[in-house]
């Protein structure tokens, strides 16, 4: 008899090497798994497109009726000088006044949007469904330069005829096949919509 083991079974599938792990477990520790990593090395959890949707809806609507009183008090000043006998100065008075009302309300919305989320990285929508946007690299609230560029990637590509809106929503409905659920105006920024 000899003093060698025996040999290996002859089954083809038989290695030295572990198997490697299974096709459903993802290598990378945030794909797809609500969390994300920070350059600071600390992870986050993601806020849901769901959330995400909450925050928004409540956002516009909160925009939308502090326009309508901007645009209303616009209207009634514009009817309050072009009422009577008037001359074309003062009836060029109420179109300046209600063109600067409606301009006005457009100029709320960049300071409520913006402002919000460089000091607090939350509006009151984010507030309302307990999400926050945060800086990628350290999970601070973003600051005034990465929140102007957050707020005019879609503002910008809303401008555009016929089809800005549906770029304006491409860039939000984006974080539906990102691994950190980033939209691109978050890619272009660098930043996350985190839960708080």
């Amino acid at each position: 008899m000899s003093d060698l083991p025996p040999p290996p079974p002859d089954d083809s599938n038989w290695s030295t090497q572990p198997p490697p792990p299974p096709e459903s477990a993802p290598t990378n520790p945030q794909a797809r798994t609500g969390w994300a990593t920070l350059g600071t090395g600390g992870t986050v959890e993601l806020a849901g497109p769901l959330g995400r949707l909450g925050a928004r809806i409540i956002d516009v609507v909160i925009m939308f009726v502090i326009s309508i009183i901007l645009v209303a008090v616009g209207v009634l000043s514009a009817l309050g000088l072009a009422s009577g006998d008037v001359t074309d100065e003062e009836s060029a008075a109420g179109v300046a006044a209600f063109v600067g009302f409606a301009l006005a309300g457009a100029v709320v919305g960049i300071i409520y949007e913006v402002s919000m989320i460089a000091l607090r990285g939350q509006t009151l929508g984010k507030m309302a469904t307990r999400i926050k946007v945060v800086r990628a690299d350290n999970g601070l609230v973003p600051g005034w330069g990465k929140s102007i560029g957050r707020w005019i990637i879609p503002a910008a590509l809303g401008f555009i005829p016929f089809v800005g809106w549906l770029l304006s929503l491409l860039v939000y409905i984006s974080l539906l096949w990102d691994k950190v659920r980033q939209g691109w105006h978050d890619k272009a920024a660098g930043t996350l919509v985190v839960k708080v």
